[in-house]
């Protein structure tokens, strides 16, 4: 199967393009920014405007980063990047991947885009703030799991739900407290930035990542 993922650096397209690379095959890299996203073109493709978007086989269409990951995961399970629906893992893979864009990724939202809820400059900044109180509440908790059930989201085993965590905890290193200061969530990050589909996606997108010291995050 054929892959063209429209993407720009740092976004969501971060997680699926790493996938892409786990897959091993070719595939083709089209950057969408700026004007190009509200563009009829673009539109066409995702009438919402956003990255990432797939094309696949014959000129198929998919958006969505976790539908994305999802589906290239389900695509390809000689990746082992999602567990079969026999797999005793399959429940709490499912549950952390809607759980970190259902929940995580909505408040992260809400701090990197206030303007797309209030034109008000003084409820914004209280969204802002709000949104990063909440975020670090999710962050004790996912620690806390790591901490009784890591090292990954699903114990021992590595899938799409932690590329995923790790895509979001980057979007977190401009605020005031990044969820990898938390000891467990910064290991789980330093391991995904390990694997080679991480590392060449990185390459790709010309994004230079870094991470707490461990031992600044566990003090």
């Amino acid at each position: 199967m054929t892959y063209k993922l429209y993407w720009y650096a740092g976004s969501a397209a971060m997680a699926p393009h790493a996938i892409l690379h786990d897959i091993g095959g070719e595939f083709e890299l089209i950057e969408a920014e700026g004007a190009y996203l509200k563009s009829e073109a673009y539109r066409a493709l995702n009438p919402n405007g956003t990255v990432p978007v797939l094309v696949y086989g014959d000129g198929k269409v998919l958006y969505e980063s976790a539908a994305i990951c999802q589906f290239l995961a389900e695509q390809h399970p000689e990746t082992g990047l999602s567990p079969a629906v026999d797999d005793p893992h399959r429940g709490q893979y499912l549950q952390w991947m809607a759980h970190l864009t259902n929940t995580v990724q909505e408040a992260m939202t809400i701090w990197w885009h206030p303007d797309h809820y209030t034109e008000v400059t003084e409820v914004q900044q209280k969204l802002v703030r709000e949104s990063e109180e909440r975020l670090d509440r999710l962050w004790q908790v996912l620690d806390r799991h790591l901490q009784h059930h890591g090292p990954h989201l699903c114990g021992d085993r590595f899938f799409a739900c932690d590329y995923y965590l790790a895509m979001l905890i980057r979007w977190t290193r401009e605020m005031e407290k990044p969820g990898e200061q938390y000891p467990h969530l910064n290991h789980l990050v330093r391991l995904t930035m390990a694997r080679p589909g991480y590392q060449k996606m990185l390459k790709d997108q010309k994004i230079t990542q870094t991470v707490l010291p461990d031992a600044v995050a566990r003090t």
